[in-house]
């Protein structure tokens, strides 16, 4: 067997451990992650939660401004050369992030961060998957997920821990040298496209040999009909309404002492989606390979529809049962919004995936940037849970119309 045939079948599948990693050390880390900081940082820096979390709004906004730029910068610069330089910056402000004293400092640092997360993130993720899979491209996405959803599962605790023996400054520390080991070699082997090694996408010999790279969307004409095309725009609000619905569970703490069911309670619900979470993945990625996105993905949405009616049976009753089994709908929703997203965006976006699917992310981070405040005050205007629930059974129905429409009434490019 030669090299080149060694690497064929070896290196997209490092590929996707490569990508699934970089998008932990950097985006996850430092959005998903970073709560477990936040009390620290407001007793360290003597301020207030609400004038610390606006560390949140700014890096969602240094992210989405960088998005809409990344499919240029990749097709320009050699992938591995953006995400190094990433890995390096990203971990420089991580170290001195450990040593930071004011909150103004705190908020510089995540538009530096959030500058480096977005070229190691979830769309570069989706542009790379994309070029280097022909074949179990939906599977691949699903697997890029999963490496998070592992990375998740074992810092939590880790960080956790360490926060509460060593203190967040010492802990932000041992995360730069994390990132300095893992991230390095991750960045060396991330390549845009297989061509650039001198390979060909996974799958590419077992089907037409045409080319399934997106196009790079350059001039002002050609973006102006991207944004007004049905793929486009059906996109947009599949990722917008799934992004407000799967943000819900993390008001699942807040509901659980509001309703009287107790934090331990609202802490389970947290505790089933983490580990359930490794049950599901491989299970949507095996059935989203082997039936598609048209006919899997309307399934996974109803069965993650089921949440809400659940929610509104255990506000009803009064029986907590009822909330904890709402969790496993709740984990399926995240998984729609992580490769869900990605398989449905690169079905109906076609050869415009990777401008798309850019510009698409670029929107939805902000928004997304609104998505807790805004349930918030949905339940603060109405006192009802129900009524937060019911918003989210009509943005899943608002959904599963877009999939309708967009796997049978949009010609696929």
């Amino acid at each position: 067997m030669t090299k080149i045939t060694k690497l064929q079948k070896i290196y997209p599948w490092l590929i996707i451990i490569a990508s699934g990693l970089l998008m932990s050390l950097l985006e996850y880390t430092y959005t998903l992650l970073f709560s477990l900081f936040l009390n620290p940082l407001v007793h360290s820096l003597n301020s207030r939660m609400s004038i610390v979390s606006l560390y949140y709004t700014l890096i969602s906004f240094s992210i989405a401004a960088m998005l809409p730029l990344i499919n240029k910068i990749i097709a320009k610069i050699s992938l591995s050369k953006i995400t190094f330089t990433a890995i390096i910056i990203g971990s420089l402000s991580i170290w001195y992030f450990s040593h930071i004293t004011q909150v103004w400092e705190l908020y510089i640092l995540a538009v530096i961060v959030g500058i480096c997360s977005a070229t190691c993130g979830t769309v570069v993720q989706g542009i790379v998957l994309n070029n280097w899979f022909v074949s179990r491209k939906n599977l691949a996405f699903t697997m890029g997920s999963f490496v998070s959803t592992i990375y998740l599962l074992i810092m939590t605790p880790v960080l956790t821990y360490l926060i509460s023996i060593s203190g967040w400054r010492q802990t932000m520390f041992i995360l730069f040298w994390l990132t300095i080991i893992l991230g390095i070699p991750c960045s060396l082997i991330m390549k845009a496209k297989p061509q650039d090694v001198g390979l060909k996408p996974y799958g590419f010999d077992k089907r037409s040999k045409r080319n399934t790279n997106s196009k790079t969307v350059n001039n002002s004409k050609q973006l102006k009909n991207l944004w007004l095309s049905q793929p486009f725009i059906l996109t947009l609000i599949f990722f917008i309404a799934i992004t407000f619905a799967s943000n819900m569970n993390q008001l699942f703490p807040t509901y659980a002492v509001k309703v009287g069911f107790g934090a331990a309670i609202g802490g389970l619900m947290e505790t089933i989606m983490t580990g359930i979470d490794i049950l599901i993945t491989p299970v949507f990625a095996i059935t989203t390979e082997k039936f598609g996105g048209a006919k899997s993905l309307p399934v996974w949405l109803f069965l993650g529809l089921c949440t809400f009616p659940l929610l509104i049976l255990a506000t009803v009753k009064h029986e907590p049962i009822f909330a904890l089994v709402s969790a496993i709908g709740a984990d399926i929703l995240t998984d729609i919004y992580g490769p869900g997203e990605q398989i449905f965006a690169k079905d109906i976006l076609g050869k415009d995936f990777a401008a798309g699917y850019s510009y698409i992310n670029s929107i939805t981070y902000l928004v997304g940037a609104f998505a807790v405040p805004a349930v918030s005050l949905v339940y603060e205007l109405s006192l009802n849970w129900n009524v937060v629930f019911i918003l989210g059974i009509i943005l899943l129905i608002i959904m599963l119309s877009v999939l309708f429409w967009g796997y049978h009434k949009v010609e696929y490019k």
